[in-house]
Parts: C-alpha cells; structure tokens; sequence
C-alpha cells in the first residue's frame, strides 16, 4: 500500500466536502487568539530532548486497532510521563482519527496540541485552528513547492506554528528556502512507512542551529533516542512506538533523563 498516495487520494475527495464551509471556517479561523506555543514547548535547549506523543486509534506498522481506545486516559498517561506537546494523527482510515478527537484533547489539554495530517488546502487548516489546534503540520512531499510555500505563509498567518515534514535531502532544501522555523525529519517512508533513523542523522547536519527540530520513526528504544539527542534534534514525536507498552510513562521519562554528553 503507498500510503501518502492513498491518503492524498482521499484528502481531494474530502476537499469537495469541505470547501462550500471554507468561508465560515475561515472567518472562524480568523477570530481564534488563544494559541499555545506548540514551537516554543518543545524546545528544551541542545542537551536533552523534549517528547511528543501521538494519539492515533490504528498503528498500521504494527497492525493495531484501538477502536475503543480512552482518549483522556492515554492523555493522562502521556502528561504524567513529562509529555511537552501532543500530537493526534487525524486521518482517519490510516490512522482511526478524527477532528473530535483533536477538539476533545485541546479542550483539557496542559500542552499545546499539533493536528497531523496531511493538509493540501487553506480550508483544512482552518478546520483544525476551528477544532483546537495550536500546531500544524505541513507534509513536504505531497505537494508542490508553490502550493507548499502557499499553505505554509496562510497558516502562519493566522498564528499556527508550522512543523515542516520532510524525508529527505531535496524535501529539507525546499523547506529551509521558506526560512521554515520549526522541522521534523521523519525517518519513516512516507509512502511505505518503514522507518530508518540514520536519515536524522543525515539530514539533521543540514539544518541551522537556529531551527528547531524534531524526530519521528523508528524511535523504539532509548538508545534510539539517544542517537536522536546525539545527532541534534531537539525531540521525538513517538508514535507506535508507545502502543504495545502497559506503562510509556517509564519509557518517555527515560528519554527525557537523557542528557547530551
């Protein structure tokens, strides 16, 4: 299955769907001002690592599906275990999630809450600043440069902060020409989503100091993240990583004990 095809496929469909609302939700959109600083909390300093968790009811790497799956519950977990930011998969036929759940989570939420998806037009960014988010993400690959640059300068605009996904070299260069602010290097194919962490390592040597920067794929172990903090990323969004642990409390606050040597 390629998956960011299969999701882009579905993202145009819905478009259809959403674009006779996009004036309400953009004058929607326009009023909010009440953002938490998803950028500023996940910047912890060079030496150690901040962590994001993601909420997602299906985990297609490791065929999981949480279909009755206590969104406040593993909220609390997350929280407890030192959480800086949240991050809720929202596609939902790859990932079960839904716009609820985002406005479910930032309605209780202590920490800025990211809405991940894959966005392609101005109207599906105003429908996750309607739903609560206080952070996007923009998918490099899976538009063009002009239509990215476009997306990236509207959302901005009206106050989110911006994460730039990209995988690799070429997707990094066309980023760091939008003077993008806020990256994360994500170590999983975006079409396959195997994952290998030596591409942070890789790209992450590209990136100004200035920029911050975060990790996601692949990070199954502490020594995983070690290798992350190691190379200069800033955080890790952990992702199936935490679905089959009974307690990720302890795993987080292990990653978050790392110290840079």
């Amino acid at each position: 299955m390629d998956y960011l095809n299969s999701i882009l496929e579905r993202k145009r469909a819905d478009l259809k769907k959403i674009l006779p609302l996009e004036g309400k939700l953009r004058a929607s959109a326009i009023q909010r001002n009440d953002y938490a600083g998803f950028r500023t909390a996940v910047d912890l300093g060079e030496n150690r690592l901040s962590v994001v968790p993601e909420i997602a009811r299906v985990h297609p790497v490791l065929n999981i599906h949480e279909a009755d799956l206590d969104l406040r519950h593993q909220y609390g977990m997350f929280i407890q275990g030192g959480a800086q930011g949240i991050s809720i998969a929202v596609d939902p036929e790859v990932y079960g999630g839904s716009w609820d759940m985002v406005s479910t989570i930032s309605r209780i939420s202590t920490v800025p809450v990211m809405a991940r998806d894959v966005f392609i037009h101005p109207a599906m960014i105003c429908q996750a600043i309607v739903a609560g988010a206080d952070a996007v993400n923009l998918v490099a690959a899976a538009m063009p440069e002009k239509d990215l640059e476009a997306l990236y300068r509207m959302a901005t605009g009206l106050g989110l902060d911006v994460m730039m996904e990209v995988h690799t070299l070429e997707e990094l260069e066309t980023v760091m020409d939008l003077e993008a602010e806020f990256v994360c290097i994500n170590n999983a194919d975006p079409h396959t989503l195997q994952a290998n962490p030596a591409v942070t390592e890789k790209l992450v040597e590209e990136i100004p100091a200035s920029v911050t920067v975060l990790a996601a794929g692949g990070i199954r172990t502490v020594e995983d993240a070690r290798r992350m903090l190691d190379a200069g990323v800033n955080g890790v969004i952990l992702q199936e990583e935490l679905a089959r642990m009974d307690i990720p409390q302890d795993f987080m606050e292990a990653i978050l004990a790392l110290r840079a040597d």
